[in-house]
């Protein structure tokens, strides 16, 4: 049995890889897992896998970080994404679920894990191993005709883990996630609030340092849609303006009045999230989630074929007074001026942390 800090208890911290959203919101999770006295092994892959390595082990975290690469199936977009592509690929998900439950009980098992927190990863519970599963979604992406069998699935799936965290506030007309997390699929539910790795950096008083900001992310090939149709957008004026264009280990690059940061610290994204007269982003939960925690508005394109970002965006037009358009209207540059949209105001993390902490003492092993 190996483990990398014998002194300290181990947990296992598993993160979906479709995307950088499940990535980016444990974050948080996992350095205050360590300040706790854990030693985190992180699991995913991909993407998400390195840029949790760069992120994840700052100087005072990394001594107690150990990274792995969990196997997990691969999601596939077209050009155009639509539901149906998407529902598709969901058996091959399902039948990954069973093996997923093997590896997890094999990496268990070789190093003495003594929790788990699962962001997604439905297979990621083993029998007398406490596990925590963190999810907004308690629904898979199908038809309308499959729901009522796929939520069943999903409840199959959430109640092998101890407990269920929902990273929002409680349901009702504050709900960032409105439906999504509604299906009572787990006795042991918790709103955790708002989480976000970048709420230690939120400043009320930040001046606007950017004219047009745009936020990148997405799979391919939607996320270089994205990038170029912001640039192209970025064209009609001469103020500053800036893309992050989501691609770790790219560095910074200026073309005339655009900057490109490609992986910018959580400090500087706070600060140009922040500084921004106009910010456009997608509708992807855990951006959502870094809107709340700075306290900003954004224009909002959910990437095409994703319900799940469709769904959130026209949740937030309706209920928080966003501005939301399909990703053809911001290729044709039918974007309005400004912003508009008012957050909830929830101070991010400070439940989810409690939540952690408290889950944390009651599991540690208990000295000899």
């Amino acid at each position: 049995m190996l483990s990398t800090n014998h002194d300290r208890p181990q947990l296992l911290v598993t993160v979906l890889d479709w995307g950088m959203g499940h990535a980016t919101r444990t974050l948080p999770l996992i350095h205050h897992a360590i300040e706790e006295g854990w030693h985190v092994h992180v699991a995913t892959k991909g993407t998400a896998l390195a840029w949790l390595e760069v992120h994840a082990s700052t100087e005072a975290h990394r001594e107690h970080l150990s990274f792995h690469t969990k196997p997990g199936p691969d999601i596939k977009y077209s050009k155009h994404g639509n539901l149906l592509r998407i529902a598709g690929q969901v058996p091959a998900f399902v039948a990954f679920v069973e093996r997923e439950r093997k590896w997890t009980a094999a990496f268990v098992a070789e190093h003495g894990i003594h929790a788990i927190l699962s962001d997604n990863c439905y297979g990621c519970s083993v029998p007398g191993t406490p596990s925590v599963l963190m999810s907004h979604q308690l629904q898979l992406p199908t038809p309308k005709w499959l729901e009522a069998p796929a939520r069943a699935v999903v409840k199959r799936w959430a109640r092998s883990f101890d407990a269920l965290w929902v990273p929002d506030l409680e349901p009702g007309q504050c709900s960032l996630s409105g439906s999504l997390a509604a299906a009572d699929v787990h006795p042991h539910i918790a709103h955790i609030g708002v989480l976000s790795r970048l709420a230690i950096h939120h400043d009320p008083a930040r001046p606007q340092t950017w004219f047009k900001v745009g936020m990148v992310s997405g799979v391919e090939p939607h996320r270089s849609l994205m990038e170029k149709a912001l640039r192209q957008w970025m064209q009609g004026t001469q103020e500053p303006c800036l893309i992050v264009a989501g691609q770790p280990g790219g560095g910074v690059r200026v073309d005339g009045h655009i900057t490109t940061w490609c992986d910018p610290s959580d400090e500087d994204l706070a600060a140009a999230l922040q500084g921004a007269r106009t910010l456009v982003c997608r509708s992807g939960y855990s951006s959502q989630l870094d809107l709340v925690a700075l306290q900003a508005n954004a224009i909002l394109i959910p990437t095409p074929g994703q319900p799940e970002q469709e769904f959130l965006g026209k949740l937030w037009a309706d209920r928080f007074g966003f501005t939301c358009l399909s990703q053809r209207e911001l290729e044709a540059g039918h974007l309005p001026e400004e912003a508009t949209g008012q957050v909830p105001p929830e101070p991010a993390n400070v439940r989810a942390f409690s939540a952690l902490s408290s889950w944390l003492r009651t599991t540690a092993p208990q000295p000899v």
